[in-house]
C-alpha cells in the first residue's frame, strides 16, 4: 500500500487529532442533510476549437444512472442527483471517512467518437435545490470533474467543482500566506503532495501554484500530463513513497538483491516516463512506521531456516556458543520470548534473541536503500519513517494490533535509532511528529537523536512533519521548521496538504491557521539557506546514554504486563517507563540552557571517539559490563558522570552490576524502576535542599548508603528535606561521579506547572541549574552561550561560516546576548528576521545583541 494512501491516525495519534480538531468546522453530513443539487455543462472548445453544432457529447453524474447526450456549444440539459444516489455517495470512500462536512461526487463529459481523449474546455454549473448557483470552468485531460457539495462555519451549503472550492475556500488563506518565488527554500527538501482527484488540469494547476507559494520546492509525482505544469509552478525536484519494500521488514532470501533492484526501478520507472530524470528525485520514501510483533515473528523465523542461519552467525560474531545459551548445539538454538527464560543460560539467549530482529531489520533496509543508490544515484536521500518516538527496540505485552495479545511472550518490535545508524539502514533516518504547537520543543529531542543515529552511518537526516496538528500558535510551524532545520535536518516531507476530501482523516487542507506559520518557516529557512544547508553541527561534549538493554526488562515480573507504549505515543512522560522520562527531562534542561546534546549507545561507551566528551548522563538501569568498565575508565582520566536513581546496578542480563555504584562510594537499598503510565503518575515524594531554596522532587527516591570503606569515598553534596541523601558526588581518578537518589529530569519537567502563550512554563531554575551545573564544572566548551535560560541555540558549521537557530521556548520575546564559538575570523553577522546586526569579536567569540522572538536564524559569515 502506498505511503499516501495509508491512514496514519492511530492509538494517541487519534486522540489528538480530535482534541485539536477546530471546533467551528461542522461534522460529516448524514444522508438526509444533504440536499438535492443539480448539474449542466457546456463545452467551449475542443482542442482549442470551437465544437460544431453537430459534435455530441455524453454526460452523466455520478449516483445518477441516466445520462444525456447533448450538441455543440448549448449547454447540456440539467442531470438531478438521486435520493438512492446520495446514499450510495456517501457510503463511499472518501466520504465515508471524511470527519468535515464535505460530499464528494463527480460528472463525466465525454466526446462521441474521439480517441484518444482530446483537451476539453468547458463551463460546468451546478446548483442546490433552493440554493446558491456556481459557475466554473474546467479544463479537461480525461473526463472527469470533481463536484463538492460543503458546508461553511455559518452552516450555508454550497456546491461547486473541485476548482471552485478551492479558489473559494483556500485561496485566501493560502495567498495570506504567499511567498515570492525568491523568498523560498531551494537546497534544502520540502516535499508535499497534492491529491487531485478528477481530470480538470485548472484544480490541479491552482492546488499546486498554492503549494508552491507556501515555499515547497519538491512534489509528489503527478499525471504525465501534468509534469509541465508542475515546472511552471517552480517545482525542480520529485519525491515518492511506498509503504514498505519487499519482505516488509526483513528478507533472507538469497535473491533478495535482484528483488530490490528491481522493487526499485518499478517505482520509478512512471515517473522516468513522465518526463522526470533521476536526478531530479529528490528523495524517496521507502517505509513507514515499521514494526513487528512477538510471538509472530519468533515463530516465522523458527521455521525458516535462513533466518535460524543469519541468527546463529549472528550470535557467533558476538562470542555466544550453545553452551552458552543452554544448549547443546546450534540445532537447539532458537528464538525465545519473555516468558520462556529460567536461568542465565536462557537469559542471555532471550536478550540477543530480541536484540538480532531490530540488527537484521536495520540491515535489510541497508540493503533496500543500496538498491536505491544503485538505481537512482549515490547518498540519494531513502527515509525511513520511525514512529516510535523513544527508539525502543522493544515493547513487552499486548501493544498495538497483536493478534496474540493474550500470549504471555506477546509484545512488539521496533527499530532502535542508533542501531540503525550503525547498520546504515538508510540515507536519511527520519520520525515524524503527532504535536501540536505547544510540544514543538520536543522536535529538538527528536532531531538531536536522529542526527546522532545518522553521524553513526555516515548518512543525512529527516522528518515527516504534519501539520494538521499545529496552527495554534502563530509561530508554532515555523518553530518546528528550524528546530528541525537547526539541527541538521536537509529532507522534510509534510504529510500531508490533501485536499481532505482526496484524503480524509489525513490532511491539513482545511487547518487554514497553519498556512502563515507554515511559510514563515520556509521564509526564515530560505533566508539563511546558504549557512544552513552546507551546515553541520560539532561533536558536544556533553552526551546522554540511550538505554538499549533496559527495555527487554522492564516489567518482567508481570506474565501479562501493562503497556509500555512507545509506538505512536508522542507524549515522552506517559506510557512508559521512569528512566526513558528521566532522559527526556535532562534534555530538557539542557536544552533550555543552549547546551547540545550527543546521544549515544552502549557500544560508543568504549570506543576512542567517545574519549572527547566531558559529561555522560545516564538513566538505564542495565548496562552492559564492558560499557560500564569503559565508562569507569573515561572517569578516571578526567570524565564527569551524573547518574540518577536506579542507574547501572544490573548488567546487559539483568544481573547485579557493582562497578559504577562502587565507584561512586554508594549503595542504594533497593533497585528503583518506576513506570510512567500516565503523566500524573510522578507525586511529589519530598524535598530536595538546595543552596537557595526547597525544590519539589517527584517520582520515586532512592534510599543511599554512603560506603565508608574502598577507594572511593562519597561526599553528600545535598539532601533531601528529611536528612536522607539526595545527590552524592565522588572523586575518581581525575575525574567525579554525582550520583542523584531521584529522577531530577523528571522533576525539572513536573515544575512546570504553567502556560505562557501556548508553552510550557514556570520551569524550576533550581532544578536546571542542578542539572547542567557539572556541565559548568566540567569546562566543557560550548558552541554558542545565550544570557537567558529556554532560549535553543544550536549551530550548524561550514566553510563559509555558522547559522545559529534561536528557538525561544520562553512563550514572551526578550533581549538576549548571543555569543558563538567561530572557527575564524567573522567579517558580518545577520539576523533572518531583522537584517545586519553590529557585533563584537575577541579571539574566536563573536557577540551580538538583539530582541528575540519566536525563532531567528543569525548568520556569521567568515
Amino acid at each position: 500500500m502506498p505511503l499516501h494512501f495509508s491512514l496514519k491516525r492511530s492509538g494517541w495519534t487519534l486522540v489528538l487529532w480530535f482534541l485539536l480538531r477546530p471546533a467551528l468546522l461542522p461534522a460529516a453530513p448524514a444522508a438526509k442533510d444533504v440536499p438535492n443539487y443539480r448539474v449542466r455543462v457546456r463545452i467551449l472548445s475542443v482542442q482549442g476549437k470551437a465544437p460544431a453544432p453537430t459534435q455530441q457529447f455524453d454526460f452523466s453524474l455520478t449516483g445518477n444512472p441516466q445520462g444525456a447526450r447533448f450538441s455543440g456549444p448549448a449547454w447540456s440539459n440539467w442531470i438531478p442527483s438521486t435520493r438512492a444516489g446520495i446514499d450510495q455517495i456517501l457510503a463511499t470512500y472518501n466520504n465515508a471517512n471524511n470527519p468535515f462536512w464535505q460530499v464528494t461526487t463527480g460528472l463525466s463529459v465525454t466526446p462521441v467518437a474521439v480517441a484518444p481523449f482530446p483537451s476539453v474546455k468547458l463551463q460546468v454549473q451546478s446548483a442546490i435545490e433552493g440554493g446558491e448557483v456556481s459557475t466554473t470552468p474546467a479544463e479537461l485531460f480525461g473526463p472527469t470533474v470533481g463536484l463538492i457539495l460543503w458546508q461553511s462555519a455559518d452552516k450555508k451549503i454550497h456546491i461547486d467543482t473541485y476548482t471552485g472550492h478551492g479558489r473559494r475556500v483556500y485561496d485566501q488563506a493560502l495567498k495570506a500566506a504567499f511567498l515570492p518565488e525568491n523568498q523560498r527554500p531551494k537546497k534544502i527538501l520540502f516535499g508535499e503532495r497534492y491529491i487531485g482527484s478528477d481530470n480538470d488540469v485548472l484544480s490541479w494547476h491552482e492546488g499546486i501554484k498554492r503549494l508552491c507559494g507556501i515555499g515547497f520546492n519538491t512534489l509528489h509525482p503527478v499525471p504525465a500530463a501534468l509534469t509541465s505544469t508542475v515546472r511552471a509552478a517552480g517545482i525542480r525536484k520529485i519525491w515518492g513513497a511506498v509503504y514498505n519494500p519487499p519482505g516488509y521488514a526483513f528478507n533472507f532470501t538469497p535473491q533478495r538483491h535482484t528483488e530490490f533492484v528491481k522493487f526499485v526501478q518499478d517505482q520509478i520507472a512512471p515517473q522516468l516516463a513522465s518526463g522526470w530524470t533521476k536526478e531530479e528525485i529528490g528523495f524517496w520514501v521507502t517505509s513507514d512506521e515499521p514494526g513487528w510483533y512477538y510471538p509472530a515473528r519468533y515463530d516465522e523465523f523458527n521455521k525458516d531456516p535462513a533466518a535460524l542461519a543469519a541468527f546463529h552467525s549472528y550470535l557467533r560474531a558476538r562470542g555466544l556458543t550453545p553452551a552458552a545459551l543452554g544448549k547443546s548445539d546450534w540445532n537447539q538454538v532458537e528464538l525465545i520470548g519473555r516468558q520462556q527464560y529460567r536461568d542465565l543460560p536462557s537469559r542471555r539467549l532471550f536478550y540477543w534473541s530480541n536484540r538480532f530482529l531490530p540488527w537484521a531489520s536495520a540491515r535489510f533496509f541497508g540493503e533496500v536503500a543500496k538498491a536505491y543508490e544503485e538505481v537512482i544515484r549515490p547518498k540519494v536521500p531513502v527515509l525511513v519513517n520511525f514512529n516510535n518516538f523513544m527508539g525502543l527496540a522493544y515493547q513487552p505485552g499486548p501493544v498495538g494490533n497483536n493478534n496474540q495479545g493474550s500470549n504471555p511472550n506477546a509484545a512488539m518490535g521496533q527499530h532502535d535509532w542508533l542501531e540503525f545508524g550503525r547498520e546504515r539502514g538508510t540515507t536519511a533516518i527520519a520520525t515524524e511528529d503527532w504535536f501540536g504547537d505547544d510540544m514543538a520543543p520536543q522536535w529538538s529531542f527528536y532531531a538531536s537523536r536522529l542526527r546522532a543515529a545518522s553521524e553513526l552511518g555516515q548518512v543525512g537526516m529527516g522528518a515527516l512533519v504534519i501539520p494538521r496538528v499545529s496552527g495554534q500558535r502563530p509561530a508554532g510551524m515555523a518553530q518546528k521548521l528550524l528546530a528541525l532545520v537547526g539541527h541538521g535536518a536537509k529532507t522534510i516531507q509534510f504529510f500531508t496538504y490533501g485536499p481532505e476530501y482526496a484524503f480524509p482523516g489525513n490532511c491539513y487542507s482545511e487547518n487554514l491557521a497553519v498556512f502563515k506559520p507554515l511559510a514563515t518557516g520556509m521564509r526564515l529557512v530560505a533566508k539563511a539557506e546558504d549557512l544552513l544547508f552546507p551546515g553541520k553541527m560539532k561533536t558536544s561534549p556533553v552526551a546522554i546514554l540511550t538505554p538499549q538493554s533496559s527495555p527487554l526488562w522492564d516489567l518482567e515480573e508481570y506474565k501479562n504486563p501493562p503497556r509500555i507504549i512507545d509506538g505512536t505515543n508522542p507524549y515522552m512522560d506517559a506510557g512508559r517507563m521512569g528512566y526513558m522520562v528521566e532522559m527526556h527531562g535532562l534534555f530538557l534542561a539542557l536544552q533550555h540552557s543552549a547546551i547540545p546534546v550527543r546521544f549515544v549507545d552502549e557500544q560508543k561507551l568504549t570506543e576512542p571517539d567517545f574519549q572527547s566528551t566531558k559529561v555522560l548522563y545516564v538513566t538505564a538501569p542495565e548496562l552492559p559490563a564492558e560499557a560500564a568498565e569503559g565508562v569507569l575508565r573515561w572517569v578516571q582520566k578526567g570524565g564527569t558522570l551524573v547518574m540518577a536513581a536506579g542507574t547501572a546496578g544490573f548488567d546487559r542480563y539483568h544481573q547485579p552490576l557493582q562497578t559504577l555504584e562502587q565507584a561512586a562510594g554508594v549503595r542504594p537499598a533497593a533497585p528503583i524502576r518506576m513506570p510512567a503510565f500516565q503523566y500524573a503518575d510522578a507525586k511529589v515524594t519530598g524535598q530536595l535542599t538546595s543552596t537557595t531554596t526547597a525544590l519539589p522532587v517527584f517520582g520515586e527516591r532512592e534510599k543511599l548508603e554512603l560506603l565508608t570503606r574502598g577507594a572511593n569515598q562519597a561526599r553528600l553534596a545535598l539532601r533531601f528535606t528529611d536528612g536522607t541523601p539526595a545527590l552524592t558526588e565522588t572523586k575518581v581518578g581525575k575525574g567525579r561521579i554525582l550520583r542523584f537518589a531521584c529522577y531530577p529530569g523528571l522533576s525539572y519537567r513536573h515544575s512546570a506547572t504553567e502556560n505562557t502563550n501556548g508553552l510550557p512554563s514556570g520551569f524550576s531554575e533550581g532544578w536546571r541549574q542542578l542539572i547542567v551545573q557539572p556541565v559548568r564544572d566540567a569546562g566543557a566548551e560550548l558552541p554558542v552561550h545565550v544570557s537567558k535560560p529556554l532560549v535553543e541555540a544550536p549551530a550548524l558549521y561550514s566553510s563559509t561560516g555558522v547559522a545559529v537557530t534561536l528557538l525561544n521556548w520562553r512563550g514572551t520575546a526578550q533581549e538576549v546576548r548571543v555569543t558563538v564559538a567561530a572557527d575564524r575570523p567573522v567579517r558580518r553577522v545577520q539576523s533572518a528576521e531583522r537584517g545586519p546586526l553590529r557585533f563584537q569579536q575577541s579571539g574566536n567569540k563573536v557577540t551580538v545583541d538583539l530582541p528575540l522572538g519566536d525563532v531567528d536564524v543569525l548568520q556569521m559569515y567568515y
